[in-house]
């Protein structure tokens, strides 16, 4: 048992993985440094989506392109279908629809439509610049030998905001 989980115990996933990934030394890969912060069933919807989203804010650090790293390991083995492998999904936030997520400034979280085997968690991004962009995240609980009952992305789709002074129609 790692010395997170034995320190941490009851704390809410996203606050073990935010500890793990941030007041760690930056030295290593990720997946050496990190090993914690793969899909474990511990983690809800919403502190998946925060991990990812945290990881792809401070995108380079330890190393380039490390967050996206990070993020790739939740994909769900369906999203990998599509995406992968990790080379071409890092290829994808050259893209200007998923480019804002990296390295943001702001993070806003929705509630999300949670049941017992899918997710929807919406969030939107504020860049340096201050233009936002809004995605849809889907995940599905997996049931798979080597992640069952963890939470993972099928999806993540752009969505159309209002201006940030526009009332919501």
């Amino acid at each position: 048992m790692s010395l997170i989980s034995t320190t941490c115990r009851g704390l809410p996933g996203w606050i073990i993985a935010f500890l793990v990934i941030y007041c760690s030394p930056l030295t290593g890969n990720a997946s050496e440094r990190y090993p914690e912060v793969s899909p474990d069933p511990v983690y809800t919807p919403g502190e998946v989506v925060g991990i990812q989203m945290r990881a792809l804010r401070h995108n380079d650090r330890p190393y380039e392109n490390a967050g996206i790293e990070l993020t790739f390991r939740f994909a769900s083995p369906l999203n990998r279908q599509f995406t992968g492998p990790l080379e071409r999904f890092t290829t994808l936030f050259e893209n200007l629809v998923y480019k804002p997520m990296l390295n943001h400034v702001e993070l806003e979280m929705g509630e999300g439509v949670i049941n017992r085997s899918s997710a929807q968690i919406p969030v939107i991004v504020t860049d340096a610049d201050g233009t936002r962009a809004g995605y849809l995240f889907r995940l599905t609980r997996q049931s798979s030998e080597t992640c069952n009952d963890c939470w993972m992305t099928d999806s993540v789709v752009r969505l159309q905001i209002p201006e940030q002074n526009s009332p919501i129609l």
